[in-house]
């Protein structure tokens, strides 16, 4: 053992982790792979209170070594501590896979399940522990605190599971033991009785009620997080919609109504809505917001209904008259209504926006700090330009990648930046660029006033404002911009797009998934060709964007609902050409975030 581990280790179990962490420290500067050092520090950022930094260290170990049953033990446990108690449980599974007879293991799968409060689950892993390990203490003494707390439900949700167990036992006799396990947490078995229940009874509306609500659990649905990625199993989704359709059809003012429409809204957004299921959905919703003439995610089936149908007008039409029912504040912390409350698709509407040379008059001066090298002497500025704009915190933390990937992709590319309110060490950075030599800089910034602005529309203003901007610049470089997010990553050099983009005035990526107005047109990467076709398109979205920001209300957001229902009221009434790259296929670049 290298000495300086040795010491750490002795410091260590002396309780002096204060002393011990540097030393821990150092040995994996000079050997980053040392499981030992990996492996104590990580117990030492447990015990000091430091979970969610220990997660790192043991991931690193069981990289190195992967079949560890141990590793995966104390992975879930530091992640159990970190509160992330439904990645602790699927460690631990893996781990007991390896070897089912490993009593830290059981002991750890207990005390995440007694967390998640899944009491059956949590008594059995402690008797598991015992059984192989009969002395272990920890065990022995949260097994019985768990029977302080749930004894009596535990006992009863036995002996009902016992009696619906009888051949002659009725739907009604089975649903309630069925509720009974799931009130102890005990999801698989209340799952198999609500089957057995549906065996005797398929309209029984407890048990149906029951199987939708576990089906819906089991299949991811309920973990949909934006954001955060998720894996969502749609059969299972489609046979717990069918579940609480039962349920509704017997109870029409029964709970599972809610559930029903929140499992289409789910598969709406994660792009696995089928027509039928979403048809059916929305008739659903109609019915409930009858008697629930506040919810919003009803509301919003119907409106993801009637955008597939490619209806926008009636979507915008019905998102108004349903927003009259709230406040500002109570669309302020509803997300998805207000997405809705920015679809505007009307006639009136579009032919009362100012001109977009209001829009900017109204907004911050754009000041031009860097002009790009200009291109050879008589030549026509064909090849494109690639801009990105974004705050100064979203600089510093995404733009320095994003421009080393263009200058190792595309050397010599003319690059424009927008900035907003630019710190000095920003300024120095792209002056740092304009020198560099491998691309062509331009550089331009804004500081508007945003006192007294929430901070919705401060992110919408960074997000949205960048394709105003993106006007004026189209219109001073005279030639294609593609406007990318500033936390993506080229791949390919994106000037071969010019090929595909002949004969087109815009190029949108676009989600082929129909996943609402909102979320069609990814904004992540657009081209708009100087063309009159690209500048019309840029120019009313600039003065949709504009509309909006000028108001109280905006919500994040608002650029890809612009470009959605401005598209769609150009292609009603002055048609452009649109190139449709396939989000979810492209090559050209990699994207950060949940998209």
């Amino acid at each position: 053992m290298e000495p300086a581990l040795d010491d750490a280790i002795r410091l260590h179990k002396s309780g002096n982790h204060a002393g011990a962490e540097p030393l821990y420290r150092a040995v994996l500067d000079r050997d980053p792979a040392n499981r030992g050092a990996l492996q104590m520090l990580a117990m030492l950022l447990v015990q000091t209170g430091r979970p969610a930094e220990a997660v790192g260290h043991f991931q690193t170990i069981l990289r190195l070594e992967p079949g560890g049953v141990a590793g995966y033990s104390n992975l879930a446990a530091a992640l159990r501590l970190a509160g992330q108690g439904a990645e602790a449980i699927a460690c631990l599974h893996r781990a007991l896979a390896l070897d089912p007879a490993h009593a830290a293991s059981w002991f750890n799968l207990g005390n995440g399940l007694k967390q998640l409060e899944k009491a059956a689950g949590a008594a059995r892993s402690y008797q598991r522990t015992l059984a192989v390990e009969p002395g272990h203490a920890g065990a022995a003494g949260n097994r019985k605190t768990l029977r302080d707390q749930w004894g009596p439900r535990l006992d009863e949700a036995e002996r009902q599971a016992a009696a619906a167990r009888h051949p002659l036992a009725d739907a009604d006799a089975r649903a309630a033991a069925a509720e009974a396990l799931e009130a102890v947490g005990d999801a698989a078995a209340a799952e198999t009785m609500a089957r057995a229940a549906l065996d005797r009874d398929d309209r029984n509306h407890r048990a149906n009620r029951l199987l939708g609500r576990l089906l819906l659990e089991r299949s991811g649905a309920m973990d949909v997080r934006s954001g955060k990625p998720f894996a969502v199993d749609r059969s299972l989704v489609e046979e717990a919609i069918g579940a609480l359709r039962r349920a509704v059809a017997v109870r029409p003012d029964d709970e599972a109504d809610w559930l029903h429409v929140a499992a289409v809204a789910t598969l709406v957004q994660v792009g696995m809505a089928s027509e039928a299921v979403l048809r059916d959905g929305a008739r659903a919703a109609w019915v409930r917001l009858r008697r629930h003439p506040k919810d919003t995610v009803a509301a919003s089936v119907i409106g993801f209904h009637v955008y597939r149908r490619d209806r926008l007008v009636l979507a915008s039409w019905l998102s108004q008259r349903f927003r009259r029912r709230f406040t500002a504040a109570e669309v302020a912390r509803e997300h998805e209504l207000g997405l809705w409350t920015m679809l505007r698709a009307d006639d009136a509407f579009f032919r009362a926006l100012p001109p977009v040379d209001a829009v900017l008059e109204s907004m911050a001066p754009l000041e031009w700090r860097i002009e790009p090298a200009p291109g050879p002497a008589g030549e026509p500025a064909t090849e494109p330009a690639v801009f990105f704009c974004c705050d100064d915190v979203y600089f510093r933390r995404f733009a320095p990648a994003l421009l080393e990937s263009l200058a190792e992709r595309m050397p010599g590319a003319t690059v424009a930046v927008h900035v907003v309110a630019p710190s000095p060490e920003t300024e120095q950075a792209m002056a740092r660029w304009r020198t560099d030599g491998r691309l062509s800089v331009g550089f331009s910034l804004d500081r508007p006033e945003m006192v007294g602005w929430a901070d919705v529309k401060r992110v919408t203003y960074y997000a949205s404002a960048r394709f105003i901007r993106a006007l004026q610049w189209l219109r001073r470089l005279d030639r294609p911009l593609m406007v990318i997010d500033t936390d993506a990553r080229v791949a390919q050099d994106l000037r071969a797009l010019s090929v595909e983009m002949a004969d087109h005035d815009v190029g949108f990526l676009v989600d082929g998934r129909r996943r609402g107005p909102s979320r069609e047109i990814t904004v992540c990467f657009n081209v708009y060709n100087n063309t009159p076709g690209g500048d019309r398109f840029l120019s009313l979205l600039g003065a949709y964007i504009g509309h909006f920001l000028a108001g109280a209300e905006v919500y994040w957001m608002l650029d890809q609902m612009a470009h959605y229902a401005v598209f769609d009221w150009l292609n009603r009434h002055e048609p452009i050409r649109v190139r449709r790259f396939d989000f979810l296929n492209f090559p050209y670049c990699h994207f950060v975030g949940g998209k």
